[in-house]
């Protein structure tokens, strides 16, 4: 046999796996080798194709372009002669010529009304074609007769032109009118030769190509070959439809001279593959003979491996059976992964993967957020264990209750981890819920027994003294409104009065002998409530609730009923008396008020988070629109650019005034609008309400004049903010409204009390009427439908001043003929000043004073506003430095240290309230932080002021503003450099 004659050495070489990989090594080069070869003209013969695919694609768009272009031009032409049908030669002519111009293939064009050629264009040598009736020509009469027919161009040829040559020809139907007066005028023909069309398209020269058309008279494929060898299409060409105005061509290309079989690089192909495969076979024998070492090595690991995955197999076992979810945290990458059981928690799908730190937060109960954020934060940082109950709230509103336990730990890299178990205890908190009511019910239970044992105690006592007033008291049990039903011992009823008739239409011989279950208990009546109502019976022991009973005619009724036993001297129960009086109108009115305050509950919450939505989402691009307004206005720009920036600024600044006039109307009706009262200067505030609108007033030509009673007194006690907001609305409406004239504003007092002030804002504007002054204050009022077009506004401006006059202890009025003009009257209540007269330089509101040198950081998520705040500090000594969001702002001043943080409050990974308190906390000299957001609440300012933050600014916020802001923080500086503890 063949194997006995091979070596024995070769024999035991081979038997032995130490080699193995080596032999394979060399078959799979070899292997390789042969399949690089095939998939390298593979290759090759594909790439010709796609180049040829991409030239034969250029002559496609060009013969596309080109005949879809001509087209488009004779439509033109033939929508001319559908309007004017009786077009002369001349004009035709002069038409045609402008169709012609440009780059088109077209050479002759004939008109032909009733198939009858009667216009041509150009003329000369085309004399002949004149009178030609496609009736009586056979040659033409079946294509002529089909575009009749079908109403759609047809494409003809290549044909044999009679002027000499192969052409195209186009011939479009006519009609004239519309609709049922449509009636078909004739065909308009073009004739493209073939030399010109093909010169124009390139196509003679192919571009590198053999190129083959097939497809004549536009029948595609099916067509026949009129362009081009035939040997083409049988050697497997490239082919690609030509979309034609009517039908379609096809295109067949191949590489010129045939497709190339053999590629170009095949010797440095197979040199490069020799050189990879002794590199790859060579080293193979080299590891194949360490590999026999690491086999024992191997088996020993592989046993180790199998004992490991019996014990996680058992540990998996066990955490399924405990129902117990439990999750890693990679301090280093901040990442974490979940369990399936931990997804089966929180019902996140396990493909999601576990969600990010921000909707996980999202997902704990609103109540328990910040706490269990706070003690997780703690453990992280002093690397401390985490234990913390807490309830989740599920997409699906299903509110769980969760125990969690975490310990941290470091692994062999030096990387800190924290590993832990969540697990559900919604059952135990539920029964423990359960016993603490249970315990709350038995107490006021045995409250009831004592009351109703201390009521028999009192009744059995003063039995004789009742003894003489029976006759008297069933007088009035007779009479009386209340249902009153004697009973014995065995509960069957002795005698009724008249009131039970009427409530329950049973009388008195329907319910003797009965007992009141078997005449009132129906289906809905609480049977708990009964039993409970007859055991205190037969122990003879006062009982109250209110029962569900039904009348003889079977209607529900509710009545408040109270047990009175009446006992022998032995203690045995000798006589019940039971009163009943019918409340079933007060309930159906308690369940309506019920209903009617959970439907306004709702309508508030809904109402108070929209605001608060739209308020977030309004002002944070208009703080990008104004303050890139503001900074236009700045720059030195033409007259009509600079009104075009006034119009940008003026449109924003009343878009900001009508979501103030709403949250500020949104916060009086809520009762949450605050009145702040402080000592303040009585002319300083008139004065700047007043100069806000002087520029406006100046620019109309309007005085506006303010004059000053005698014996005022200089400062006042009381909120200059809002009294300052209805003077900005009284006097800019007076403004608005006010094309000549003048503008009076009159400040005194009421008589015999110098801080009832009162203040009269008067113009000589539009008036209102006396049916319009009535509604004046009322929310989204202006005068007419028209006031509003002709000055805008949303009509909240004098409902928020009214209501803000009264809640100041005044009002306002309104004295006004139309056309005449209108006087405001302003009465507040202030008090004395409990300080003396100051003067305070302040600086202009418009004043940008320049900056000390210092390092601001900008927390801010919105490109657009760090933008604007990028602009805003341009040209100021400012080292500025740029966070996204409140993590990366605390790790940039732990690094730069800033003088000054702009903090924004709704940031993603750390909003601006996590990031202050961590700042706050830390060992450095401590910046000022500045709130710089839309979140613009009182409940937001204080929330900022309780975190730490040292000023509140909202967006939108004016340059002047924010660097009168930095300038008095940098004035402060070095008093404020000091490490603080966390707010």
């Amino acid at each position: 046999m063949a194997v006995s004659n091979f070596p024995a050495s070769w024999l035991r070489a081979l038997s032995n796996r130490t080699y193995l990989p080596a032999l394979l090594a060399l078959a799979v080069v070899c292997a390789a080798g042969l399949y690089a070869e095939r998939q390298n003209a593979t290759i090759h013969y594909q790439s010709q194709r796609a180049d040829t695919q991409q030239a034969a694609g250029m002559v496609k768009s060009r013969l596309e372009g080109q005949l879809n272009g001509d087209y488009q031009r004779l439509r033109g032409l033939s929508a001319m002669l559908a309007t004017e049908p009786d077009m002369g030669q001349e004009r035709f002519s002069r038409i045609a010529a402008q169709v012609l111009e440009g780059k088109t293939a077209i050479r002759h064009i004939a008109a032909a009304p009733g198939l009858v050629v009667s216009l041509v264009h150009p003329m000369r040598g085309n004399e002949a074609a004149l009178g030609l009736d496609y009736n009586r020509n056979d040659a033409q009469r079946a294509a002529a007769h089909r575009v009749r027919d079908s109403g759609e161009m047809v494409l003809a040829g290549p044909v044999d032109l009679v002027q000499g040559g192969t052409g195209f020809i186009y011939r479009l139907p006519i009609f004239t009118g519309t609709g049922t007066k449509r009636t078909f005028w004739g065909i308009l023909s073009a004739v493209v030769e073939t030399e010109t069309l093909y010169a124009a398209t390139e196509l003679n020269s192919g571009g590198g190509l053999d190129i083959a058309l097939t497809g004549r008279d536009g029948t595609g494929a099916a067509g026949r070959q009129f362009f081009g060898s035939t040997g083409i299409l049988s050697d497997h060409p490239v082919v690609m439809d030509i979309s034609l105005p009517a039908g379609s061509w096809q295109l067949a290309a191949r590489p010129r001279g045939g497709w190339q079989e053999n590629p170009d690089n095949l010797w440095q192909l197979r040199l490069a593959l020799l050189a990879a495969g002794t590199l790859i076979v060579f080293p193979t024998f080299l590891a194949g003979r360490l590999s026999a070492a690491r086999q024992a090595v191997i088996g020993k690991l592989r046993y180790r491996e199998a004992e490991l995955e019996a014990v996680s197999r058992r540990l998996e076992i066990a955490v399924k059976t405990s129902k117990v979810g439990i999750w890693e945290y990679d301090g280093t990458t901040r990442q974490a992964s979940w369990d399936s059981r931990m997804h089966e928690l929180y019902d996140v799908p396990e493909e999601q993967g576990p969600p990010s730190a921000a909707a996980w937060a999202e997902k704990l109960h609103p109540d328990d957020r910040g706490r269990v954020l706070d003690a997780l934060e703690t453990a992280e940082q002093n690397n401390t264990s985490f234990a913390s109950d807490f309830r989740i709230v599920l997409d699906n509103g299903t509110l769980k209750h969760i125990r969690a336990l975490a310990s941290p730990f470091t692994d062999a890299r030096g990387r800190n981890w924290m590993i832990g178990v969540n697990w559900n205890v919604s059952e135990d908190v539920r029964l423990r819920e359960e016993l603490i009511c249970a315990n709350q019910t038995l107490s006021e239970r045995n409250s009831e027994l004592k009351q109703g044992k201390q009521a028999l105690e009192q009744a059995h006592a003063e039995l004789q003294k009742q003894q003489a007033e029976l006759h008297r008291l069933s007088l009035v049990a007779k009479h009386a409104s209340d249902s009153i039903i004697l009973t014995d011992a065995e509960r069957r009823i002795l005698w009724v009065n008249d009131a039970f008739t009427r409530a329950t239409g049973y009388l008195a011989d329907d319910a003797i002998g009965r007992t009141p279950s078997e005449l009132l208990d129906g289906p809905n009546t609480d049977a708990k409530v009964i039993q409970e109502m007859n055991r205190h019976k037969d122990l003879g022991i006062r009982y109250h609730n209110e029962v569900l009973n039904y009348t003889k005619a079977g209607d529900e009724v509710w009545f408040d009923t109270n047990i009175v036993p009446v006992t022998n001297a032995d203690g045995s129960v000798d006589l019940i008396i039971g009163i009943e009086r019918d409340i079933t109108g007060s309930k159906q009115r308690e369940r309506e008020l019920a209903e009617a305050k959970l439907a306004a509950e709702q309508a508030d919450r809904a109402k108070s988070e929209f605001l608060a939505n739209m308020s977030h989402e309004i002002r944070t691009p208009m703080n990008g629109i104004i303050g890139m307004a503001d900074l236009l206005a700045e720059a030195e720009l033409p007259p009509d650019e600079q009104q075009n920036v006034e119009t940008i600024r003026s449109s924003a600044q009343a878009l900001l005034k009508i979501i103030n006039d709403i949250l500020d109307l949104s916060r009086l009706e809520a009762g949450k609008f605050s009145i702040t009262s402080e000592d303040f200067n009585l002319r300083d505030c008139v004065s700047s309400a007043a100069n806000l609108f002087r520029p406006k007033a100046q620019e109309k030509g309007l005085p506006l004049e303010i004059s000053y009673a005698d014996g005022l007194p200089e400062r006042m006690h009381g909120d200059d903010g809002r009294m300052r907001q209805i003077l900005v609305n009284l006097i800019g409406n007076a403004v608005k409204f006010t094309a000549e004239g003048k503008i009076a504003v009159r400040i005194s007092h009421a008589p015999g009390d110098l801080y009832r002030l009162v203040i009269e804002v008067e113009d000589s504007g539009i008036g209102i009427s006396e049916n319009q002054a009535r509604h004046i204050f009322d929310r989204f009022t202006q005068a007419d439908a028209a006031t509003t077009k002709a000055f805008g506004g949303t009509g909240l401006g004098l409902t928020i001043s009214s209501m803000l006059a009264k809640r100041m202890g005044g009002g306002i009025s309104v004295l006004s003929e139309l056309g005449q003009g209108s006087c405001f009257r302003l009465e507040l209540q202030l008090a004395p000043s409990g300080e003396a007269s100051s003067q305070t330089d302040a600086f202009p509101l418009e004043s940008a004073p320049q900056l000390a040198p210092c390092k601001v950081l900008l927390a801010e998520d919105n490109q657009t506003n760090r933008l604007l705040i990028r602009k805003y500090l341009r040209g100021q000594p400012v080292e500025l430095a740029e966070a996204a969001n409140g993590r990366t702002a605390v790790d940039l001043c732990k690094q730069l240290q800033p003088d000054i943080i702009l903090m924004d409050m709704s940031m993603p990974v750390l909003d601006g309230i996590g990031a202050t308190r961590e700042i706050r906390s830390l060992a450095i000299p401590q910046p000022a932080i500045v709130a710089l957001t839309a979140n613009a609440f009182a409940s937001d300012q204080q929330a900022c002021l309780d975190a730490g933050m040292d000023k509140f600014l909202a967006k939108p916020v004016k340059k002047a503003v924010l660097l009168q802001t930095l300038a008095a923080f940098l004035t402060e500086r070095p008093a404020q450099q000091e490490p603080r503890a966390s707010a």
